[in-house]
């Protein structure tokens, strides 16, 4: 049995990962929970029957000696809290993104080498059915190269109202962070994880004046408080876009929206040699006629909205039994962060970034 400590109490623990590690009860138990506001720990220890709450970490390091930390922190303490985490002797699971920058996120999987501990980013999006079905055609060697893709993430109105989002200083970013950072994971696990070779992106923001429900900006179970929104205080992008191009001659188109007039979207398509997949509408395109269906299998959670945690987790558990690799490979989320930091930085200097500045 698995001992498990959560730091951090807000949405992302309490409707994914504490329901997903209940789920698994033969697997893990749940010993304590951390948030840096007292009160919320207790409330969630006591409204979920968790034996332990604390407002520091260490301590709870220290006292509760856990096998594996979730790290559902805002996301500019997730480095901090990883890298503590390991230092006690924790495998972690981490909520994206994982790092900040190139530099940060080889840092942080280094160290975790270092202390023979698993580290992982909470890529649980990957677990979406027709994606599933997609990387099972590419590997099976029916796409062949895959030399083109489109990312569309776009929310009409879905900024988090929640937390600390729309702020930078927390957050780090806004929707090509939040959101973006699963799509860009997607792709490059579709592709075979290509190395970026440069990245070329634009960032806008349009007045929060309409922030929609709680359940179009993620939260599921509307149970959120909101009171401490103020959409005059966003300082984050509500829409980006932009290309990747790879080493290996492929691209990559994305968009990426909190809030945009355009189309709700949540879809990747892929163009290879032999075929193309277009996941949102379960399509496969081969040649100049045939038009076939994607053939997409349940996700085995369907009740869950974020069901994605639980294969996740599940696969935590495999990792640490011997039974399984990781499903998130490190490389693999240190190429994601590279494109998020040469992201950021071709918008803000208006110009293509080459990924080998990063370096």
């Amino acid at each position: 049995m698995n001992k498990v400590c959560i730091i951090g109490c807000g949405m992302i623990a309490q409707s994914a990962h504490i329901p997903a590690y209940k789920h698994w009860s033969d697997d893990f138990e749940i010993v304590a929970v951390c948030d840096a506001f007292e009160a919320s720990a207790k409330k969630v220890a006591e409204e979920h029957d968790i034996p332990n709450y604390y407002s520091n970490a260490e301590e709870m390091l220290k006292e509760m000696k856990p096998d594996v930390v979730s790290i559902c922190t805002p996301n500019m303490m997730h480095k901090e809290f990883a890298m503590l985490a390991l230092s006690y002797g924790a495998n972690v699971l981490c909520e994206k993104p994982l790092a900040f920058s190139y530099a940060d996120a080889c840092e942080m999987f280094a160290y975790a080498e270092k202390q023979g501990k698993m580290l992982m980013a909470c890529q649980s999006i990957r677990f979406l059915p027709e994606r599933l079905a997609a990387k099972k055609l590419v590997d099976e060697g029916k796409v062949g190269d895959v030399y083109y893709a489109e990312l569309s993430r776009i929310r009409r109105r879905g900024i988090p109202t929640w937390g600390k989002f729309h702020l930078k200083e927390y957050s780090g970013g806004g929707a090509l962070i939040d959101i973006g950072v699963h799509g860009f994971d997607s792709v490059l696990w579709l592709m075979g994880n290509p190395k970026p070779r440069s990245v070329i992106a634009s960032m806008s923001k349009i007045h929060a004046d309409e922030i929609g429900s709680a359940k179009s900006s993620g939260a599921f179970k509307d149970n959120v408080d909101t009171s401490n929104f103020n959409p005059d205080e966003m300082n984050v992008e509500s829409f980006a876009q932009g290309q990747v191009t790879f080493e290996n001659g492929a691209s990559l188109s994305f968009k990426i929206s909190w809030a945009a007039n355009l189309k709700e979207e949540n879809n990747i398509v892929l163009a290879g040699k032999a075929c193309g997949i277009d996941m949102e509408n379960k399509k496969i395109y081969a040649g100049a006629e045939d038009i076939f269906d994607l053939e997409v299998g349940p996700s085995g959670f369907e009740d869950e909205p974020f069901y994605g945690h639980f294969c996740l987790i599940k696969n935590v558990a495999e990792v640490l039994s011997g039974k399984a690799e990781a499903f998130v490979k490190p490389q693999e989320t240190i190429n994601t962060t590279a494109i998020l930091e040469a992201a950021y930085l071709s918008a803000a200097e208006n110009r293509e970034v080459m990924i080998e500045e990063l370096l």
